[in-house]
């Protein structure tokens, strides 16, 4: 075990045993030769925080938290946030009618005991220390951790999730995804979906509004479209610990020349994942309405301003079947071009029958 693992080994040790000078004592070396920028520098700075925070040095710990809030790493800046948000609470004064004043009554000399006077004075006990924190009992260790991940497994399911598709041309698609927290404010999930997506080299381009979320990609072929839906599928089910089997479109183009006749089918196979409160995922295509040849399971899809609306039900295989005509406007206006030519000459032989030739020079 390298030195630096060693140390922070023992610091993470002084400070579950409470011995927070020696905590802070262990990192103090170590910060010289990792800076704030670093992620090993940052989460050292952490665990000063924790320390500080114990011993009642809140000033010190804020200051800390201060430099840490500019910090590369999205997860640090998150952590530094929230401890930046207790410390700045407030001590809010204690109401006076929240307790009640015992008066002070003195006896009469005659009113008191005899046996009073010769009443014995109880000795001060004198307790020995309670030595160092004892580390929790395993069955409390994970009780508590069913806990957290419960909590955790709860609020990650507070947010809504849309994937949007365009069809922009014969076995050409445009895919984007929206993540929008119900909340209001960013959840531990959506953080690290968008880092794990960013380690598999994506060709989804990520942007951050608040608490909406919106990764968008080229126009690109429909066989990668299947494979962009399962690094997204996969990225998913290593994020929230559910395993999400690979959604699928197949399609079955016809092409006629001057256009082309496109059926689509999707599936999204959501059999493993448990019902989660508050998560809600939807299929949106634009430029589809009621008059294309559809049909959608298990739930039935809206229509708003040209554009389809399917919720996906969790727990089940849904499916979607889109059948649709693509123009090919190339061939189209070819057709136009040479239908106008063919009319004109039909004109042309038609005036020359009826006697209306081209115009002569006199003999």
């Amino acid at each position: 075990m390298s030195n630096l693992a060693s140390a922070i080994k023992a610091a993470e040790a002084a400070l579950e045993k409470g011995d927070y000078s020696l905590c802070i004592k262990t990192i103090d070396p170590l910060l010289l030769s990792h800076p704030a920028t670093t992620l090993i520098g940052a989460q050292l700075r952490l665990l000063k925080v924790t320390a500080y925070m114990g011993k009642g040095d809140e000033q010190k710990a804020i200051d800390i938290c201060q430099t840490l809030i500019n910090c590369k790493e999205a997860t640090v800046r998150q952590q530094a946030k929230q401890l930046l948000s207790i410390l700045d609470a407030p001590c809010l004064p204690r109401p006076s009618n929240w307790s009640v004043e015992i008066p002070n009554i003195e006896m009469e000399p005659s009113l008191k005991p005899s046996f009073g006077k010769t009443k014995k004075k109880k000795k001060k006990a004198d307790h020995p220390p309670t030595g160092p924190t004892k580390n929790l009992d395993f069955g409390f260790s994970i009780i508590t951790f069913l806990i957290i991940a419960l909590t955790t497994f709860l609020l990650s399911g507070c947010v809504d999730i849309s994937t949007n598709m365009i069809v922009t041309g014969p076995d050409r698609l445009h895919i984007s995804l929206d993540i929008d927290s119900i909340s209001g404010e960013s959840i531990p999930w959506q953080i690290d979906f968008s880092d794990n997506l960013k380690k598999e080299l994506s060709v989804l381009k990520v942007q951050t509004e608040g608490s909406k979320q919106h990764f968008e990609s080229p126009t690109i072929r429909f066989e990668e479209v299947n494979e962009l839906l399962k690094q997204i599928a996969s990225v998913a089910s290593e994020t929230s610990g559910f395993k999400i089997r690979n959604p699928e479109i197949i399609t079955n183009n016809r092409n006629w020349l001057i256009g082309t006749r496109q059926h689509l089918k999707i599936y999204f196979d959501l059999q493993d994942l448990p019902i989660i409160p508050g998560l809600k995922i939807n299929i949106i295509m634009n430029e589809i309405d009621y008059k294309n040849n559809l049909r959608s399971e298990p739930l039935e899809p809206t229509y708003k301003d040209g554009s389809l609306f399917l919720p996906l039900k969790i727990g089940q295989i849904n499916q979607l079947e889109v059948s649709y005509w693509k123009w090919n406007k190339i061939s189209v206006g070819l057709v136009l071009i040479i239908s106008l030519i063919l009319l004109s000459i039909t004109i042309q032989k038609f005036r020359l029958s009826m006697g209306f030739g081209f115009p002569e020079l006199p003999p």
